[in-house]
């Protein structure tokens, strides 16, 4: 359960964009379900199901902090697709990170995305119904985590749907590797970093799925709907043998 006291400016109230994403979602098996929602004189509150451990304690219990090559590889699919499942229902998360990421309370081999409080909406319907992408604005604030972030963030540009996939790339690295040529750096730092770290450093030490994902990634704008279906194939693509049956599935 989620308690956020009501605001006096509707643009703080985080809880009651959660809420109506998570509505909207509700078909995902990537997301948690709603189980009520409302709000009294004071507050605004939803009540959700339970999930299990979130990524960023799994990892931190792991030796060395890393995840194996197999899990990451899993996980990665299951990210993609819950990505995939909030952007078709026409929302950017823009805080993809391994602590709003975590397993089943009891579907264990589901990977679940969460907290969707700094999340937007970028596509709207039209007179006829149909969903439109919104234009991008001029510049916009800091919204994120600057460990896990797009460039563009740093940038104070619009996040459009690839942005999350960085964050999802760079979570995966970072439980695979346990680190990142920018981890512990101030969001200036951090973003001349992200700069010039070409992508071959970056994903070293990776799969070579995570080094494509990363050269498309750097092609794609706002506009662009990412090629989420080429990623999950070349992830899959990586598995063990004995595991590409159930790449759906992570441990």
């Amino acid at each position: 359960m989620k308690v956020e006291p009501l605001m006096k400016c509707k643009d703080d109230e985080i809880l009651k964009m959660e809420i109506f994403v998570l509505r909207k979602i509700q078909n995902s098996r990537h997301v948690c379900r709603c189980l009520a929602s409302g709000k009294t004189d004071s507050y605004t509150y939803v009540v959700m199901s339970l999930l299990g451990k979130e990524m960023s304690e799994i990892r931190r219990r792991l030796p060395n902090r890393k995840i194996s090559l197999p899990s990451t590889l899993r996980i990665s699919i299951q990210l993609i697709r819950a990505l995939e499942d909030l952007h078709e229902a026409g929302f950017v998360h823009r805080d993809v990170k391994p602590s709003n990421l975590a397993m089943g309370l009891y579907n264990t081999q589901v990977v679940y995305i969460f907290d969707f409080g700094l999340a937007r909406q970028i596509l709207l319907p039209d007179e006829g119904g149909k969903l439109k992408l919104r234009e991008p604005r001029n510049k916009v604030m800091f919204r994120g985590t600057v460990r896990y972030c797009s460039l563009n963030v740093h940038q104070y540009k619009e996040q459009g749907r690839h942005d999350d996939l960085y964050g999802a790339l760079y979570s995966m690295i970072e439980c695979l590797t346990a680190n990142l040529p920018w981890k512990g750096l101030v969001r200036k730092e951090a973003g001349k970093v992200k700069e010039n770290t070409n992508d071959a450093t970056l994903c070293k030490g990776c799969p070579s799925s995570f080094l494509e994902m990363a050269k498309t990634l750097r092609k794609l704008t706002y506009h662009d709907v990412p090629p989420y279906k080429t990623f999950m194939e070349k992830l899959k693509h990586d598995l063990p043998p004995k595991l590409k049956i159930t790449g759906h599935t992570a441990a």
